[in-house]
């Protein structure tokens, strides 16, 4: 893939449309300083290809958040095999992407290749490329800090990254999936085993079986014969018990008519009782006749003497009127007044409660002020522990930096021990400078103490730190038990004005009433008891009284007579009670001479009924002791029945048991085929598993693809030192123990020189980096190889990570070596001494309308 014209709009850092024509150059750097966007070039390469790029969580991420048209655009022309490609990706945020593909046919016409989905699209891209994003990255990028990395393996874990680079996890899955058909199989061969062991039980069962089965129905027979010997002496007892229950009807029908007839008697006594007391009562009313008479015959006399003063009153109607005026004045002045000292008199009990409870209001009044200066105080308090708090904590933000970069220290420190006690060289590791044993073991003292001392600080540090915690989680807890301050202070002052307020009203109501209310009351008293009030009504009624007394009429006489002529009016009833007692005395004699025969005749049909009932019952009794007890009996034939029924359920299960050898015997035939043809089928399953695992066919492919990848590093290497070295990897070597005949796995890495062999980790520098490049190059051609692609772009971001001068003079003379291997090779790098060593550069910046890019060449 060789790419022609970049165009991207929208995406990552690029706002404003930016297009870049790769057409003009061959070698190029993207320079630009840190987050000015240069990364973000690859990103819009491998996201319009393949819809990935470094950011993968969230699919709107990619669009800038500043962007005018809200999405993210990326166009790609590329040429592969001769064919000029586009392909557009355009991602709206909150909407799903759309992708396009095109082809120029031999009129420089685009042709659309877009298919029915965009997962088929990205599908036909793969296939035209022959990668896939991972082979793609993999083969064409040279990603920061990973040049070395499968040099830098131990020589035990190269192999495990060469299994990762080159794609071979699909075997991992291959076997994955064997082993869990193979563990399917081996669990059914169980459970066919276990089932086979169960029939091989249940067959050498058949004696015993066939036994049980012919005790079972001895038993039941036996057991039919007593359960019908039962049910027929039951049936001729429930016949029986049958008769002596319309026995007992008979006697609880007598019992009903002799407990009828007792209450029938008892009313009748009753009754008797009643009309005995109308005629005594009768006879009484008669026996006071003459009283009686004299009272009407009075009455009537005391009528005429009413009748008289009536006459009187009559004459005197208009002084009559004038006497109702005053008198209502005189009674409506009393009700106002007592209206008045009824209404003062409750206002009395409710100022004597109040002033009871006036110790009270005070004493809550002088509680609710203490409580709010003791709140007043503690606010002040909490105050000072918020400051001291605030103060204790930034003295524990400190300490835990200090604490972090002492731990920093140490872990360097041990770090520096670890690594001079590695070294078997006599070279430094840190500055290259010739290391003696002695040189070492003086460093390694050195640091030693150095970790001593730090070790100390770490130990005070960690001590100091718990006890600011402690001091802090104290004012914490405190200040915790304080937080509310301000809301109870509120609280408190509302309830002091409360109380201060209750008490003020109280005070007023007792002294409004000491000065008015009290001696209102006495007042008002003094007069109705005297009669001091209303007295012009009472002149006027003393006028008119006088007045009808000298005409002879006196209004109290007239009162009298009146009240008498009341009180004689009950003698008119009594009069026609006398004459109503006379006229009904006869008829209650007779009533009750007639009642008290039937009362006799009663106690003759009583005393029958008892002896019939008695009868009856005696003959009932003496014939149901002679019953059984049938709820026993009955229960004795269910238990006989259940009995029966278990026995019918046992012979059935014996039948079934030994009907069961039959079938179970032609199951164990089944089984045994079954766990034969299991048995093969977990033998091939294992020998795929065996054959897919990392010893297996990935081992093999891992065995030939090393000669290809050895050559293909050798032939860059070659050109990269000039013939004088060479690359060898060994994939076995002998053990430390002599006594073994047998090799252990590795992957070393073995270098030639002009000084003889030696491994990799002897060398440093230079070549060190050659062999790095040369063996990421082999690897890069062997992924587009196998792939089925072309290796025609290179992109190296930022070379192999950071390099010194000489190592960025190496870069450059490793890149222009196999410069003629390639399209086109793209190096980022953020230095500037870096960009004059590039025939042409594609400068990137970062200014306010997003990353904009200018290309230069020549």
């Amino acid at each position: 893939m060789i790419p022609i014209r970049l165009r991207i709009s929208g995406f990552l850092s690029y706002i404003e449309p930016v297009e870049i024509d790769f057409t003009g150059f061959n070698l190029a750097c993207i320079s630009g300083a840190n987050g000015a966007g240069k990364s973000s070039l690859l990103d819009a390469i491998t996201w319009v290809l393949f819809g990935e790029a470094r950011l993968k969580d969230d699919a709107d991420a990619i669009i800038n958040s500043s962007s005018t048209v809200k999405e993210a655009q990326v166009i790609l022309e590329f040429e592969y095999e001769g064919l000029a490609y586009k392909v557009i990706r355009t991602r709206p945020r909150k909407k799903t992407s759309q992708l396009e593909f095109m082809v120029a046919d031999a009129q420089k016409q685009w042709k659309t290749l877009t298919e029915s989905t965009m997962s088929k699209t990205e599908e036909s891209i793969r296939n035209t490329l022959r990668l896939d994003y991972r082979t793609f990255t993999n083969a064409s990028f040279f990603l920061q800090g990973k040049a070395d990395q499968f040099s830098q393996q131990k020589s035990s874990d190269r192999k495990h990254t060469l299994f990762t680079v080159l794609g071979l996890e699909q075997w991992e899955g291959y076997k994955n999936r064997t082993a869990d058909k193979r563990k399917e199989i081996d669990r059914q061969q169980a459970i066919n085993q276990g089932r086979l062991q169960e029939i091989e039980q249940e067959l050498a069962q058949e004696p015993e079986r066939k036994a049980a089965l012919e005790t079972a129905q001895k038993e039941l027979a036996a057991a039919e014969e007593t359960r019908k010997s039962k049910e027929t002496t039951l049936e001729g007892l429930q016949r029986l018990a049958a008769s002596l229950a319309e026995q007992k009807k008979l006697v609880d029908l007598v019992n009903e008519q002799y407990q009828r007839s007792q209450q029938e008697r008892v009313e009748l006594v009753e009754k008797i009782a009643s009309r005995r007391v109308e005629h005594d009562l009768a006879k009484t009313t008669i026996a006071q006749a003459g009283a009686i008479q004299t009272a009407f015959d009075a009455w009537q006399q005391t009528r005429k003497e009413l009748e008289r003063w009536d006459g009187v009153a009559r004459n005197f109607h208009q002084y009559e009127a004038q006497r109702q005026e005053p008198l209502r004045e005189i009674e409506r002045e009393r009700a106002r007044m007592e209206q008045e000292i009824q209404g003062l008199v409750t206002e009395e009990a409710k100022v004597s409660e109040i002033s009871a409870v006036l110790p009270e209001r005070k004493a809550a009044l002088e509680n609710a002020q203490r409580e709010l200066a003791v709140t007043q105080s503690a606010l002040e308090k909490r105050s000072s522990i918020e400051v001291e708090l605030r103060s204790a904590n930034d003295s524990l933000g400190q300490m835990r930096a200090e604490y972090s970069q002492l731990k920093r220290e140490l872990k360097e420190i041990e770090e520096l021990i670890e690594r001079l006690k590695g070294v078997s060289g006599s070279t430094c590791p840190f500055c290259g400078q010739p290391l003696t044993a002695d040189d070492r073991e003086r460093h390694i003292t050195d640091l030693n103490a150095q970790y001593k001392e730090k070790t100390e600080n770490v130990a005070n540090s960690e001590a100091e730190g718990k006890r600011v915690r402690t001091v802090c989680e104290q004012l914490e807890k405190d200040l915790g038990a304080l937080k509310n301050l301000e809301t109870l202070l509120a609280q408190q002052k509302r309830s002091e004005g409360q109380e201060e307020s209750f008490l003020q009203r109280d005070l007023t109501i007792v002294n409004d009433w000491q000065t008015s209310g009290g001696p209102r009351l006495a007042l008002l008293k003094a007069k109705l008891a005297e009669q001091d009030f209303a007295l012009e009504a009472r002149t006027q009624l003393a006028q008119v009284d006088a007045s009808l007394k000298e005409l002879g009429y006196d209004s109290a006489a007239h009162d009298a007579v009146r009240q008498a002529e009341l009180a004689g009016r009950s003698s008119e009833e009594k009069i026609r009670q006398v004459a109503a007692a006379q006229a009904a005395l006869a008829g209650l004699e007779r009533e009750v001479k007639e009642l008290e025969a039937q009362l006799k005749k009663s106690d003759t049909t009583i005393t029958a009924q008892e002896k019939q009932y008695h009868q009856a019952l005696d003959k009932y009794e003496a014939e149901a002791a002679s019953l059984p007890d049938m709820r026993q009996m009955e229960d004795e034939l269910m238990t006989l029945r259940e009995a029966e029924n278990m026995l019918r359920l046992k012979v059935g299960q014996a039948h079934q048991s030994v009907n069961v050898l039959a079938e179970l015997s032609k199951q164990q035939t089944k089984f045994c085929s079954q766990q034969e043809e299991l048995m093969q089928r977990s033998g091939r399953y294992k020998t795929l598993e065996r054959a897919f695992s990392k010893d297996g066919l990935p081992a093999m492919l891992i065995e030939q693809a090393l000669p290809e990848i050895e050559q293909r590093a050798n032939d860059i290497l070659e050109r990269l030192s000039s013939g004088s070295m060479n690359v060898r990897f060994a994939t076995q070597k002998a053990y430390k123990d002599k006594n073994r005949e047998d090799q252990k796995e590795t992957l070393d890495i073995i270098i030639s020189d002009a000084l003889g062999e030696r491994p990799y980790e002897l060398f440093s520098g230079g070549e060190a980096f050659r062999v790095n490049f040369a063996i990421r190059m082999a690897l890069s051609h062997l992924l587009a190889q196998r792939a089925g692609a072309r290796l025609q772009t290179l992109v190296i971001d930022e070379g192999f990570g950071s390099q010194d001068v000489e190592g960025r003079q190496r870069l450059i003379e490793a890149i222009n070596m196999v410069q003629p291997d390639f399209a086109k090779i793209l190096v980022i790098t953020h230095l500037e001494e870096l960009k004059e060593a590039f025939p042409a550069r594609l400068e990137v910046t970062k200014t306010v309308t997003g990353s904009q890019v200018k290309v230069f060449t020549g």
